[in-house]
């Protein structure tokens, strides 16, 4: 497939570049929100669009009134039927799309979006399209981008590259479209490199990023040295993040009769096996399901935490955590972590040093890490100033940020000489 021209008229020059999300904002997707507030605090002008509305009401992280960008919903108003097919068919004859395969490259719901996508990234006199997620965020900017003919990159993160349901061959078209691809992990961007073996030449380069957090949010403070320890641990309750397998490790630590309390912070469809799990184990005093909480919260959750524990798994569906958020907060935050031998962890957590790492699903192995933190406070505290150092050095959100808009700079340059 080859990228001819089909585009929509911008309405004059621009340096501003448009953030293409699914849905905007997310609770659970803090990373983006802090992405773009990095941005636009080091001169960026970004425009916001978000091709759903939130199904799950209004999210309440403070952050979001700090950023300058207000988010435009592209699905309340959508172009009729007859404009769909005939733009179809011009992207098809650009793309060189044949029919047989309409249905996986130009599915009518994305095109939908991308016309609308583009008539309000011309209003807004975007230049560069940039989405995160490689699934439909990054499909529609793709054919917003070809629309107005300006350059899409995006963001690769995991459910959108290691999914069952991830079509490689649509990924790879993705790819070899993209003015360059930023993933998190350098697990992610190997398997992403596997994937483009043979078209390299097509594509734009793939970036490890890191995902940066805020460090003066996320500040490093002393361990707490209360009665009773508090394990601490934050995500989706969903298969991936292992929670079950977590509070079968509370049950073990239990049995050897060591004190603590463990607080398991997020939403999600598994809320409720999750309780009679507890239940069942006899944990109701002792492991608590904390529901969903702001970003704000969750940094005094951590600071109040003894050690930070999430035991990621690989799920049925072949989804897996990449380079999971909390473990880098929980750093920032002078924490010892315990995590999984998965995915992109290990470049997160350096084991002994400022976490263990131990097998995915061995929840006996599990409960060791936590016995073996939580019998020794003088390891606890050097790893977590030794984590502090290592999220200054690594996962410093105003580093990423500047990594970033350097990437953007790059595709202005290209785009200025070629006018």
């Amino acid at each position: 497939m080859q990228d001819d021209d089909v585009t929509i008229e911008t309405p004059g020059a621009s340096v501003r570049v448009g953030y293409v999300l699914k849905v905007f904002p997310r609770v659970s997707e803090t990373f983006v929100i802090n992405e773009i507030r990095a941005l636009e605090s080091i001169g960026e002008h970004i425009e916001i669009f978000s091709l759903h509305t939130n199904p799950n009401g209004p999210v309440r992280h403070a952050i979001l009134d700090k950023l300058r960008a207000v988010p435009e919903y592209v699905d309340q108003v959508l172009p009729p039927p007859e404009v769909v097919h005939k733009t179809r068919e011009q992207l098809a004859t650009a793309l060189q799309v044949s029919k047989e395969h309409y249905d996986r490259f130009l599915p009518r719901k994305y095109i939908r979006l991308a016309i609308r996508l583009a008539e309000l990234a011309a209003e807004r006199k975007v230049e560069h399209l940039h989405a995160h997620f490689a699934t439909r965020s990054a499909h529609v900017a793709l054919l917003a981008a070809r629309l107005l003919g300006i350059p899409y990159s995006m963001t690769a993160h995991a459910k959108d590259i290691y999914h069952d349901d991830v079509d490689p061959e649509v990924l790879r078209w993705k790819l070899s479209a993209s003015a360059f691809t930023v993933t998190v992990t350098e697990y992610n961007r190997r398997h992403l490199a596997e994937l483009l073996k043979g078209r390299e030449s097509q594509a734009g380069p793939v970036v490890r990023l890191y995902n940066g957090v805020d460090l003066s949010r996320f500040r490093a403070t002393p361990v707490p040295s209360g009665p009773v320890p508090q394990i601490v641990s934050v995500g989706r309750l969903v298969e991936k993040k292992g929670f079950d397998v977590l509070v079968e490790a509370c049950a073990m630590v239990r049995d050897r009769g060591i004190r603590f309390e463990c607080e398991i912070i997020g939403g999600g469809d598994l809320a409720e096996p999750l309780e009679r799990q507890i239940r069942s184990s006899g944990l109701e005093d002792l492991v608590r399901l904390a529901g969903e909480l702001t970003t704000e919260q969750v940094a005094e959750r951590l600071q109040a935490a003894s050690i930070v524990a999430l035991s990621a798994v690989r799920g049925r569906d072949g989804n897996v955590d990449a380079l999971p958020t909390v473990l880098i907060e929980a750093m920032a935050c002078g924490r010892a972590t315990i995590s999984t031998r998965l995915s992109g962890i290990p470049e997160i957590i350096e084991h002994e040093s400022t976490g263990l790492l131990v097998e995915p699903g061995d929840a006996a192995a599990l409960a060791d890490a936590i016995e073996c933190l939580l019998g020794s406070p003088e390891t606890v505290a050097r790893m977590g100033l030794q984590g502090r150092a290592r999220a200054e050095k690594l996962f410093d959100l105003r580093q990423s940020a500047a990594t970033l808009q350097g990437l953007f700079d790059e595709n202005r340059k290209l785009l200025a000489a070629s006018r």
